[in-house]
């Protein structure tokens, strides 16, 4: 066999409505399951353990850090990565097998496509994420870096194929908790320009947002998923134009408290 043992680990937190269907859908897939928790309150670690997983704490200190850390904890080479959002869908399923008997790649890129309510699965014209999730450690490996979630080499001469079917991602769950988050993910952006000394113009302000829109329901097609498809592109360009407004608010808190500037 190919690959004769398989890990697969997940990150976690507060994940017990999604995490049973993640790890229904790879159960058979795989002979570890390893599931890092960051302080979940719920069912989330009764869950992980009535699969099998080994269920271990972690302090959370960025995504790089901590699927990091979840490699490390996997027995075997070969691992499988999924959030806890995530189903291998059956056609995936038979593609990760095949792979498993006769594949030649150190690392396979697993696409991953949004699922929204009333979707039975991702669409695949529509624009969708490209990640390796299935690879040997020993020639790609998680980096560990803050905010960074994607593997990098660990040989020069590593290898890589891809996978034809996508991963479900059910990362939608209310436009309350979307917008939530997206709120969070402005403070972030915005804090990070600071960080790194940018100088945005205010005129940014002025249609950023719909540059935004247009790019995603255009040019990604988000127009396929009907009203979804049009809901995403108008809350993405939202976190655009707030990411500047956020910028142009610091800066103006800036001057006021340092009128000297």
């Amino acid at each position: 066999m190919y690959i004769e043992k398989l890990s697969l680990y997940v990150i976690a937190m507060n994940e017990e409505e999604r995490l049973p269907r993640t790890l229904e859908s790879a159960k058979n897939l795989v002979d570890e399951i390893v599931v890092v928790d960051s302080g979940s309150t719920d069912r989330t670690e009764e869950i992980a353990k009535s699969y099998g997983a080994r269920f271990i704490f972690h302090e959370w200190e960025s995504v790089g850090h901590q699927v990091k850390f979840a490699e490390e904890q996997c027995e075997y080479d070969w691992v499988l990565r999924l959030d806890a959002d995530e189903v291998i869908p059956e056609a995936l399923a038979e593609e990760i097998s095949r792979i498993r008997l006769n594949g030649d790649k150190d690392g396979y890129i697993l696409p991953i496509g949004e699922v929204y309510p009333g979707m039975r699965h991702a669409n695949r014209w529509v624009k969708h994420y490209k990640q390796i999730r299935l690879y040997n450690r020993r020639a790609w490996t998680m980096s560990g870096l803050v905010g960074h979630d994607a593997v990098v080499k660990a040989k020069d001469n590593a290898t890589k194929g891809k996978c034809r079917n996508l991963i479900d991602h059910y990362s939608f769950m209310s436009l309350h908790k979307a917008v939530d988050k997206y709120n969070l993910e402005s403070d972030r952006l915005a804090s990070r320009s600071v960080e790194q000394g940018k100088n945005y113009s205010a005129w940014r302000l002025l249609g950023c947002s719909t540059l935004e829109f247009l790019k995603f329901y255009v040019l990604d097609r988000f127009f396929l998923l009907g009203w979804w498809g049009f809901i995403h592109s108008v809350n993405v360009s939202y976190l655009r134009f707030l990411k500047f407004a956020k910028f142009y608010e610091h800066e103006q808190f800036n001057q006021r408290d340092n009128p000297g500037l």
